[in-house]
Order: C-alpha cells, then sequence, then structure tokens
C-alpha cells in the first residue's frame, strides 16, 4: 500500500510539469500567428539557449537574425514574446498601464525584496515618488567632491599597478568596480566603507556570482522554480551568497542608523575635508522615523536594490567604455584632446558638472559605448491590460521581453552596427532614427531613476582616468560578453594601461 502511494506521488510529479505545459500552450494557441522556433514539450526552446551568459546573448542575437523584431520564445512553460522595434518599444514603455515587471523579476526578490526595481502597483508609484528628489541636479552637484576623491584613490592604485607592471596587460573591472562601490557607499548612504583601500571582493564576488545564478535561472525555465531549484548544484553556493550580500548591506545601514541617531541626516564632514552628504538612505531613514509606512525590511530592500544597480552596473559601463577607446585609438585621442581643453591636464583636477556638460565630444563617445556595450541587455514587462500589436492581440498577463541589446546591433536600426562611430550622434543621423532606437537606461514611466547619477560618475572617472593614462587594445585578447541581467565581459575588460607624461613635459 505504501509502495503504490509513493509510486502514485512520483507519477504526479512526474506529470505535472507535462500538464502545465500543455494548459500553457493551449492558453496561448491564439498567437500561433507569430513566429518562433518551435518549442518541445515541457523545455520549450531551452535547449536553444546553450548553458552560458555569453550563449544566451548569442542564441538571443541568433533568433533575432532568423525571426526579426516580433516573434515568441518559451523558456519551459513560460511563453516570451520578443520585440526590439522602436515602434513597439515607444507604445509599450509610455504605457501607463502597462507598468509591471515580468515574473522573472521574483527571482530577485530573495536580494532586493520588494525594492523600486520589482515592485508594481501602487507601492512602486509611492516609492519611485518619493524616491525621485534624492537624484535631483543640485543634489548630483554635490556628490562631485566624493566622485572626485574616490576617482583619485583609483587612479593612485591603478599607477602603483602600471609602474610595478609596466607593459602589461591589466583587467582594470576589480578597481574600477571597487571605486564604484565606495562611490554609491559613500553618496547614496553617507557610509564611507573604504572598499578600495581594504581591497576586500567578498561582496563584489557575491555580486557576480548571483547574477550568474540569476540568468541562469531566468533561461533555463524549470529552474526558476523553487523545488527544481533546491535539487540543483548551484543551490548551496545561492544562499551563501545571498548571505555575503544580506550582511554587507545589514553593516552599511546600521553604520549609517547610529550616526543618524546622534547627528540627525543629510551631512558630516570627514577628516580629510570631504563633505558626506547620504541623499538616499537618510530619507529613508527619516521616513521610518516618523511613521512615513516605511519598515526596516523596506529600508533594505531599497539600499540593496541601490547597491546593485548603482555600483555593479556603472562600473561595467565605465570598464566597457574605457575598452570601447582602447579599440579606437583616434577617438581617444580626440577626447584626450577635448579634455585637455576643458579640464587642463591634471588628472587630479576636481572636475564639476558643468564641466562635464561643456565636454560635447565625450558626452556622443559615452553614447556610442553604451550603444555598443548596452548596460542592460533584456527587460521585460508584465502585459497588465491586452495590447494589440500589428494587429495581434497580445493577451493579459502575457510576458513581453525587449530585447534592447539586439536593437542597438541591428543594423535596420544602426547600419554596421558593430563599427563604433560617435558621429551616429550628431545631426542627421541623429534626427533619422526613432527616439525610442536608442533607450540604455530604458525609458517611460519606469525608466532608470539613477541614470544622471550613472552618466555623471562615467564621465568623470573616464575623463580623469585618460589625463593620466592611456588606454591601449592587446591584440591577444577577446573579451567574451554575456548577459548576467546587466551586460558583462566574462573573461574580464584587460587592456595596456600607459602613463602620460606629466604636464608641462
Amino acid at each position: 500500500m505504501i509502495g503504490f502511494a509513493v509510486l502514485c506521488a512520483f507519477v504526479v510529479v512526474l506529470l505535472t510539469p507535462v500538464v502545465n505545459w500543455y494548459l500553457e500552450v493551449l492558453k496561448y494557441r491564439k498567437l500561433r500567428g507569430i513566429p518562433g522556433p518551435k518549442p518541445w514539450p515541457v523545455i520549450g526552446n531551452s535547449n536553444l539557449l546553450g548553458k552560458t551568459p555569453g550563449d544566451y546573448l548569442q542564441a538571443l542575437l541568433r533568433l533575432q537574425k532568423r525571426y526579426g523584431n516580433f516573434y515568441k520564445l518559451w523558456t519551459g512553460p513560460t511563453l516570451r514574446i520578443v520585440i526590439n522595434k522602436p515602434q513597439y518599444l515607444e507604445e509599450l514603455l509610455t504605457s501607463n498601464i502597462n507598468l509591471s515587471k515580468s515574473n522573472g523579476y521574483d527571482l530577485f526578490k530573495p536580494w532586493l525584496g520588494d525594492g523600486l526595481l520589482v515592485s508594481t502597483g501602487i507601492k512602486w508609484k509611492q516609492r519611485r515618488k518619493m524616491i525621485t528628489p534624492t537624484f535631483h541636479f543640485k543634489v548630483l552637484e554635490d556628490f562631485m567632491q566624493i566622485f572626485n576623491y574616490q576617482i583619485d584613490i583609483m587612479l593612485d592604485k591603478m599607477n602603483d599597478v602600471v609602474q610595478g607592471a609596466p607593459g602589461q596587460t591589466i583587467d582594470i573591472f576589480k578597481y574600477i568596480n571597487l571605486m564604484s562601490l565606495d562611490i554609491i557607499c559613500e553618496t547614496a548612504f553617507g557610509t564611507p566603507i573604504g572598499a578600495q583601500s581594504q581591497e576586500n571582493p567578498k561582496y563584489v564576488e557575491a555580486v557576480k556570482t548571483f547574477l550568474e545564478i540569476f540568468v541562469f535561472r531566468f533561461f533555463s525555465g524549470w529552474m526558476g522554480h523553487p523545488l527544481f531549484f533546491r535539487f540543483s548544484e548551484p543551490y548551496k553556493i545561492y544562499y551563501q551568497t545571498l548571505n555575503t550580500l544580506h550582511v554587507f548591506t545589514e553593516k552599511v545601514i546600521q553604520k549609517r542608523k547610529a550616526e543618524f541617531a546622534k547627528k540627525g541626516k543629510m551631512t558630516g564632514i570627514r577628516e580629510d575635508g570631504v563633505k558626506i552628504r547620504s541623499a538616499l538612505l537618510d530619507m529613508l531613514l527619516e521616513a521610518n522615523q516618523n511613521g512615513g509606512n516605511l519598515s526596516d525590511e523596506d529600508i533594505r530592500d531599497e539600499v540593496n536594490t541601490f547597491m546593485f544597480e548603482g555600483h555593479d552596473t556603472s562600473a561595467t559601463a565605465m570598464c566597457f567604455t574605457l575598452y570601447a577607446l582602447a579599440q579606437n585609438p583616434h577617438c581617444q585621442d580626440k577626447i584626450y584632446e577635448e579634455f585637455c581643453e576643458v579640464l587642463g591636464e591634471d588628472p587630479k583636477v576636481e572636475v564639476t558638472l558643468s564641466q562635464i556638460n561643456d565636454l560635447k565630444y565625450m558626452d556622443i563617445v559615452v553614447k556610442e559605448a553604451l550603444r555598443v556595450y548596452q548596460p542592460v541587455p533584456l527587460i521585460e514587462r508584465n502585459i497588465d491590460e491586452d495590447w494589440t500589436v500589428d494587429g495581434i492581440t497580445i493577451p493579459k498577463n502575457t510576458t513581453v521581453a525587449i530585447f534592447l541589446y539586439g536593437m542597438s546591433h541591428d543594423p535596420a536600426v544602426f547600419p554596421d552596427p558593430d563599427k563604433f562611430d560617435p558621429d551616429r550622434f550628431l545631426g542627421e543621423k541623429l534626427d533619422q532614427r526613432h527616439n525610442y532606437s536608442y533607450i540604455p537606461f530604458s525609458a517611460g514611466p519606469r525608466n532608470c531613476i539613477g541614470q544622471r547619477y550613472a552618466m555623471y560618475s562615467l564621465k568623470a572617472c573616464v575623463a580623469k582616468f585618460l589625463l593620466q593614462f592611456r588606454v591601449v587594445e592587446d591584440p591577444n585578447f577577446k573579451m567574451e560578453i554575456g548577459t548576467c541581467s546587466v551586460l558583462k565581459s566574462m573573461n574580464g575588460y584587460k587592456m595596456k594601461i600607459q602613463r602620460r607624461k606629466p604636464a608641462g613635459k
């Protein structure tokens, strides 16, 4: 009798994925007219996507080439409508109805909770309204002192490395990532952590590990389900990683809480004279203290969210931009001339917001770098109400995947897309393109709230870096690019770093 019950339970477990699969297929039978690869039962099209972040990105590019900018893709039992046509994107991203992120973002929740990136509905609207003022232009102006200070620490460390290994190829990611972590902790959270001086990459490594496992679960179909994932190989390291991430954030919050209780919000002066100004965390703590319907868990969720988006995405964008300039020395020479003209030749110059705004050539170089190396390759929406596109009605609760990297590399949108050409963002070429053909930080109501913060920190870093060093491509190194939620080079950001001659010599 017991054996029969066990057998029945085994059969139920075995058949459940099959039954769920066919129920989903029946649900979307009206979308048969949308092109796409033929799915296998249960696994869908997961067999086409590979097993690594690089595989996933290349698979999506191949599918785009074959099926165009509007096709369907099954990852396990989940149907995704993949789009990358600017006209479709404008309609979807500007909608005030289809604002929900897809269920795929739930895989972030063990780390980011219900923070701004993944929250929906009234909670998202209220939180967005609350946080937006902390990225006001005037606040960013105050942050420039910290940007300069932390970039100078990174430059000193890079200078030591270059002097110790002249002519050797260097992976710049560690140095820029730790710098970026110091910047976000000190600006948004008012908590200097000395990541660069301690050179402890534990948190940085944990972010990398989490994202790699996230994307594995995202594209594998069934590994997104907690039960199936529980018995997978990455499960143990996944929860060790989560613990590292949460412990780090909790230390940052508790440290600032103690200072907040003593001194109140917003400002303080370090021993070296640098003003500490926390816009985000102090605002959250004040709301918590004043009964603003913000719990300790809510604070942790937002700090985790901005810790991730404010340091990891920014650091990779900085590295990709420097790598693009190493690949294109004529652009690097031209941008260096502009830096010398506007900023002078001293790499320790205190760069201001107004000076960055005067760097017109740098602006189009950075835009082109973010086109070639799209920071977030793929974003998703859940369709909250039926959406009709090209005469086809996509039903409510369907997942729509927006392949931004694919659009940035579509020759119909950007002719000769693999060529690095900053002039794409000038004059007639700019006017000829659809407004939604270039959206590195997404667009519409759910665009990246910190995009100006990211751009100013990126530009300050690149300017000061190139005033001190020339970056040179290593012909023996080729990036292995993949999607880990954000775009990553899986084998580093390696280039030769040459010191420039001091001013006047």
